[in-house]
């Protein structure tokens, strides 16, 4: 059932138009990959968004428990407990905090996850942890700033 749930996000993203933006800020640039919207500093440090269909229909707490297993099946150890968070524009969603190794570099991954009754709006941020703990505000304020279009 899990690997069915964690391949529906994976289908329904690349079937997903654009539905999320960020704002960019000082620093970062918009840049494209495959995601709704994503900005990057000149450094590295990534935060990009994506929409995808609430299904099976579940609420915030499934969808960051799933995340949560399927990341730590990958190897990203979390470092903080989740955090409850709400966008700018109001929507309420939680924080997951991991950091990873990718040889001899230590990096951090963030993903805010936010759930309605029809889609998921994802908020992810990565990069090189000395970079990514250089820009945190900037990082932060970018996730928070991701709204989910019509």
């Amino acid at each position: 059932m899990f690997r069915k749930i964690v391949l529906s996000l994976a289908l329904l993203t690349a079937a997903c138009g654009p539905t999320s933006r960020l704002s960019a800020p000082d620093g970062f640039a918009h840049v494209g990959g495959g995601y709704d919207d994503r900005v990057a500093s000149a450094s590295g440090v990534v935060v990009g968004t994506r929409v995808v269909a609430n299904e099976p229909k579940a609420n915030l707490d499934f969808w960051t428990q799933a995340i949560d297993l399927r990341l730590r099946q990958r190897g990203y150890e979390p470092y903080e407990q989740p955090q409850d968070v709400k966008s700018d524009s109001g929507l309420p969603g939680r924080s997951l905090h991991y950091v990873y190794f990718d040889g001899t570099r230590k990096n951090r991954y963030f993903v805010d996850v936010y759930a309605t009754s029809r889609r998921i709006m994802l908020v992810e941020a990565a990069g090189d942890a000395t970079d990514f703990d250089a820009n945190l505000p900037k990082v932060v304020s970018t996730m928070r700033s991701a709204h989910l279009g019509s």
